[in-house]
């Protein structure tokens, strides 16, 4: 269980970062169960459970400030993805089941609300901790209290501060698909929010790709699919493309070209018989 970096760690951080670990996979395995079962879209947001995911969170935060480098990354992904991705899908999948202003509609609003809260509290904390100069990136940053001064800088290696510094960028892209999956509800409209988290994503790291491929997915169908097709070919372009895009883009070419030829069937059709020769 110990990481690649734990040999020259104290026996006690070593053992307090097997028992987080330990901890959270336990919670992860609960929540699949959750997830897995029939009826998941009723389940996921009963009291017991949403307690499950906020211990999942608690835990996961815990165990990325611990060791940022070995496990950072991964607390990262497994709290994005049981804590409210999974959620999210989940109800999206069951949306002949979800009625408008119901109670299950109200608790998905609520999970998508209490996602943003987080990833901003989480984007200021470790802006803060890490001591991060993102004024030229972003529009919200970590403000220092004058009456206390300055926070004394943590001491941090350079795989430290290269992970915070991907954090930051991982949270602005988990606001920006916050905020695309409250624009698709009904009476929000989030939108032009959404795209400001990916681009400010992209102020921070611009050689990533994914928030393209976001982008991309956010622009939908928009004039006829070619906005997405700027994106997507956008990303690809990146020095780190997101793989799925590729698939993205494919289906949208497929999907033009599709159309092409049924338009091209339709233009044939009105065609006199000699001419279609």
């Amino acid at each position: 269980m110990s990481g690649p970096g734990q040999d020259s760690e104290p026996e006690a951080k070593v053992l307090l970062i097997k028992r987080l670990y330990r901890a959270v996979v336990e919670s992860v395995h609960k929540l699949d169960v959750i997830i897995g079962s029939k009826a998941s879209y009723r389940e996921v947001f009963k009291p017991e459970n949403i307690s499950l995911r906020n211990k999942l969170r608690e835990l996961c935060v815990k165990l990325m400030f611990l060791h940022p480098v070995d496990y950072g990354r991964k607390a990262e992904e497994l709290l994005w993805r049981k804590v409210y991705y999974e959620v999210i899908q989940v109800i999206k999948t069951n949306k002949k089941h979800i009625h408008s202003r119901s109670a299950l509609e109200c608790a998905y609003r609520t999970h998508l609300i209490a996602g943003v809260g987080f990833y901003q509290h989480l984007l200021l904390y470790i802006q803060s901790h890490y001591q991060l100069e993102l004024q030229d990136c972003i529009d919200w940053t970590h403000v220092t209290d004058p009456l206390i001064g300055r926070k004394k800088p943590v001491s941090a290696t350079p795989k430290e501060m290269e992970w915070a510094q991907m954090a930051c960028h991982r949270c602005l892209v988990y606001l920006g698909d916050l905020a695309r999956y409250q624009n698709e509800l009904a009476g929000v409209e989030a939108e032009q929010l959404a795209e400001r988290f990916y681009h400010q994503a992209l102020s921070v790291m611009p050689h990533v790709g994914m928030p393209f491929n976001q982008l991309g997915t956010l622009a939908g169908s928009k004039f006829y699919n070619v906005e997405a097709t700027y994106y997507y070919l956008r990303c690809i372009q990146s020095e780190f493309p997101f793989e799925g895009t590729y698939g993205n883009l494919k289906r949208l070419f497929d999907k033009a070209a599709k159309m092409y030829h049924q338009v091209k069937k339709q233009e044939m059709k009105k065609l006199s018989p000699s001419r279609q020769r």
